[in-house]
């Protein structure tokens, strides 16, 4: 994997999570030699010369860690500025919690008000499992975009692989459009209130600012769509308890291929109800730039490093309110919308033919499938995989984008 936390500028590495660190990494290898009939280093000469000759770290997702904090509590001596900064810090971070936990109980009061997050799960490296013969192999990337309602306790799960789309901003506009328009056909909700974290690439960005205002216009029965985005580091969400329960239900099991997938999700929860799980294609996913276009004016500058707060109203469908802070005080902006077009101005059927993976990792994947490695009965889920030397041989990551870059965009 390229790096997670600055991958414009490094050349370091990552190895997928399932590698944990480095003495789990020296007992696969450990295991290795014992089955070539070799003599294993020791542990301490194997971990200075692993660190001296690669520049390979363990994959540790950024959005885990803030970055103020983390500076806070290293450094003992503080500046009157960067005192000031901490507390207003610690100000935002108070009443982002605040805010997000009495949405998640405004239902109580209100049933016509859903409250639901939404985040991608990490990337379901397929053969997935602890055992010595899938750890040298490439992986074919499975992804779970998930939805999670905190009134109902319903849980959404979409699932798609590598060589179906991307994982950028069209598929989670794809998704978070279906969604909405499914809720709406309920005919209960008139407001819905969404959270995520502040990933530029997929979820803080015009083209979701765009789909659910596009989408609000297409609804009959809801009335008001707000997105909030928490705070780099303090996104800790109610969806994130769907992907433990998944990744709890398969701690002990193997997973051979993709197509197990959305079993091994519906069945990881029985109580309220199963997870709604939907298997995508390529063809299912919409392509969103026009909207984009036709939406933003061009000229137009869109703070979207600072937004927190993003609020589309069915009667005002030319106007968005933002806020730039989750503060009580905050001040509300008003930022005009283009008019609407009466055509469609979206592209179906995004990617009309699979998508392609590398040589090697076709080669890695077919290899375990000779070998009867991987059950013959899921031998055409692989063997079935387009090709190409141009794809990439690592995981692509979008998860972290470049501040700077997205604002220079916009």
């Amino acid at each position: 994997m390229p790096s997670h936390y600055c991958r414009k500028d490094s050349k370091r590495l990552y190895f997928p999570e399932e590698f944990r660190n480095v003495s789990n990494l020296y007992r696969i290898y450990k295991d290795n030699c014992r089955q070539s009939e070799i003599k294993a280093m020791s542990f301490q000469v194997f971990r200075t010369w692993f660190k001296k000759s690669y520049n390979i770290g363990f994959h540790v997702p950024k959005k885990d860690k803030c970055a103020i904090c983390v500076n806070t509590k290293n450094n003992e001596e503080k500046s009157g500025e960067e005192t000031e900064k901490i507390q207003q810090h610690a100000n935002e971070k108070d009443e982002s919690y605040k805010r997000f936990k009495c949405h998640q109980n405004i239902h109580k009061k209100d049933k016509s008000i859903i409250c639901a997050s939404f985040d991608m799960q990490k990337v379901l490296n397929t053969p997935h499992g602890d055992s010595m013969m899938l750890y040298f192999s490439r992986k074919l990337s499975v992804y779970n975009f998930t939805i999670y309602e905190s009134s109902t306790r319903r849980g959404y799960c979409n699932v798609w692989t590598e060589i179906d789309a991307n994982r950028g901003a069209n598929e989670i506009c794809t998704c978070l459009y279906n969604y909405i328009k499914k809720i709406d056909s309920c005919g209960l909700t008139r407001t819905l209130l969404l959270y995520c974290d502040s990933c530029y690439g997929q979820n803080k960005n015009k083209f979701v600012l765009s789909t659910i205002r596009y989408a609000l216009s297409q609804c009959k029965n809801i009335k008001t769509i707000q997105i909030n985005y928490l705070i780099p580091g303090h996104t800790y969400m109610p969806v994130d308890s769907v992907h433990a329960t998944i990744e709890t239900k398969i701690r002990k099991c193997i997973i051979w291929a993709p197509s197990q997938w959305p079993t091994i999700m519906e069945l990881a929860r029985l109580d309220p109800e199963p997870y709604k799980v939907e298997v995508l294609n390529g063809k299912d996913f919409t392509g969103f730039d026009d909207l984009v276009n036709s939406t933003f004016n061009k000229k137009q500058k869109l703070p979207i490093s600072k937004l927190s707060i993003a609020t589309f109203k069915n009667q005002e469908p030319n106007l968005m309110y933002i806020k730039n802070s989750m503060l009580p005080d905050a001040e509300t902006i008003t930022i005009p919308l283009s008019p609407l077009k009466n055509t469609n101005c979206l592209k179906d059927m995004l990617y009309p033919t699979a998508l392609e993976i590398s040589a090697k990792k076709y080669k890695d994947l077919t290899s375990l499938v000779n070998k009867n490695i991987i059950p013959s009965r899921f031998a055409a889920e692989y063997k079935n995989l387009k090709v190409s030397i141009k794809a990439k041989d690592y995981l692509m990551d979008t998860d972290e984008e470049d501040i700077q870059e997205i604002d220079s965009a916009n």
